[in-house]
């Protein structure tokens, strides 16, 4: 190496000073044996050392510290020697007073391998000439400086931290005429979804040519070339490869192309074709995809489709005799109901899209219920009921009614719990109340708040009572609770009748 070149690359580092590693530029090479490393004295004058310790792990990118001290007045050099074999110069001709440390920051560029550092304490400024000496042989430094120098070193591990990268290629399959022309395009990102841009990507062709063999991603991470297909039919493969760095793991993408073909159509098929379901039933329908001659095509995506009731899949892929599956569970109807359950395939660049359906009669069954009247009473002066526990809060009253019946009085936030078992879940019913007061009841049934039902202000009557309709899914076919709760400044219940 020249003098003038070896001039300009200390100039340069001295510009780039504190920069990370990775940025300065590496004008000088010399592999470091780890024999004449150890052969490097350590002076008590000069001590150098790494934030994390001698021997410590760094992973590429990580920060670091260099930090360096002498006791005694001079001139400090510090030598980076890489596991690549190049050498960069941190620090050069720096002057140091005794017992002052000093610090340089930077960050791990890597390769991975041992990386060596060796501090130079001379009494004078090294020269150019010296100081790439004392590079190529510093166990020698007392033979280039005459004994007027100290020197120390460390070294530390480094390890590269590769991220997994995803790179797609759209579109995959596509179909074109002979010598057309097509752009396609490349997404690259970490596992992650980052986009990674700048990075280069290369491609290759089976047949026919590509604009460019090498683009750069941009900042959303894609990049875009274009396919010039040949003048004859067949298959071509297109393929996109990101050969990775010491950060970044490889990753390749493949589309098809398919030149001239004709498209070839397909038939799909269900079965059964037709089928008759209970409500909550569950049944298995296969669908048998086959081309004009009536070969099974193989690893095709089958999309699944119901108006109404459950699929263990919305999409399943055929086995090598061209068969794909899925169940179906018939959903609660409030009549005989007929529903189409929809299979496509939804083609390929080589095979058009077909579709078949099968139609599914859900029955309708009536609930088979134990009982169909539940009431609870209060016109005797005593709770009367049906059902399977009653509970509530208030007193019992008269003179509210024009028969002279007693009513339970609440008032507000005071309430009536009822349970009761129908058996099975009624399909609809009503709910008939006799109440007087100042106000209204909240009705609540199962959890679910019907409403609010106004109290009649007049006397109460056999033929004053107010309704409410219960639809089938405001019931359960276990216990059901029904909590009565007076809303106003005090309600007056004579009885509820509660018909399926």
């Amino acid at each position: 190496m020249s003098r003038r070149v070896v001039m300009v690359f200390f100039v340069l580092l001295c510009v780039w000073g504190a920069m990370a590693f990775a940025q300065a530029e590496v004008l000088l090479r010399f592999t470091l044996s780890p024999q004449i490393y150890i052969s490097i004295p350590r002076s008590a004058d000069i001590n150098v050392s790494v934030d994390r310790g001698e021997g410590a792990t760094y992973t590429i990118g990580d920060p670091i510290t260099i930090r360096y001290r002498t006791n005694r007045d001079g001139y400090v050099n510090l030598i980076d020697y890489l596991p690549s074999g190049e050498v960069r110069v941190l620090v050069r001709n720096r002057f140091v007073r005794s017992g002052v440390s000093e610090t340089y920051s930077g960050t791990v560029s890597g390769p991975g391998g041992t990386e060596r550092l060796v501090a130079l304490l001379t009494p004078a400024p090294v020269s150019d000439g010296d100081l790439e000496r004392f590079i190529q042989a510093p166990h020698q430094a007392g033979r280039i400086f005459r004994g007027q120098y100290a020197t120390d070193r460390t070294h530390f591990q480094v390890i590269a931290r590769v991220e997994g990268t995803i790179l797609t290629l759209e579109p995959q399959e596509v179909q074109i005429g002979p010598s057309s022309a097509l752009v396609f395009t490349a997404t690259l990102t970490t596992s992650g979804g980052r986009p990674l841009e700048g990075q280069e990507i290369r491609w290759s062709v089976s047949n026919g040519s590509i604009a460019s063999l090498r683009t750069f991603t941009g900042p959303d991470g894609t990049s875009r070339n274009t396919f010039y297909a040949p003048s004859f039919s067949g298959t071509v493969t297109v393929e996109a490869y990101f050969a990775g760095d010491v950060r970044l793991a490889p990753s390749s993408a493949r589309a098809t192309v398919e030149v001239g073909r004709r498209i070839v159509e397909t038939y799909l098929s269900l079965e059964p074709a037709k089928t008759v379901l209970s409500p909550g039933e569950r049944v298995r329908i296969v669908a048998r995809l086959r081309d004009r001659d009536g070969n099974p095509l193989s690893g095709r995506t089958i999309e699944w489709e119901a108006p109404r009731g459950t699929l263990s899949t919305t999409s399943s892929v055929t086995d090598t005799s061209g068969r794909a599956s899925v169940f179906y569970t018939a959903p609660r109807v409030r009549e005989t109901t007929d529903i189409d359950l929809v299979a496509r395939f939804p083609g390929s660049a080589q095979y058009a899209p077909s579709e078949a359906f099968v139609t599914v009669t859900v029955e309708y069954a009536r609930p088979v219920l134990s009982e169909t009247l539940f009431f609870l009473d209060f016109s005797s002066g005593t709770a009367k009921h049906n059902g399977d526990r009653l509970s509530y809060k208030g007193r019992m009253v008269s003179d509210f009614s024009v028969n002279g019946v007693t009513l339970l009085e609440m008032r507000r936030g005071e309430s009536v719990e009822f349970r009761f078992t129908p058996g099975a879940v009624p399909e609809e019913g009503v709910i008939y109340l006799w109440i007087q007061g100042d106000g209204g009841i909240e009705v609540n049934l199962n959890g679910n708040n019907l409403g609010t039902i106004p109290a009649v202000t007049d006397l109460l009557s056999p033929s004053t009572e107010k309704r409410l309709i219960v639809t089938f899914r405001d019931f359960v076919a276990r216990t059901n609770v029904l909590r009565l709760t007076s809303s106003g400044r005090v309600v007056r219940l004579q009885r509820v009748v509660i018909v399926f």
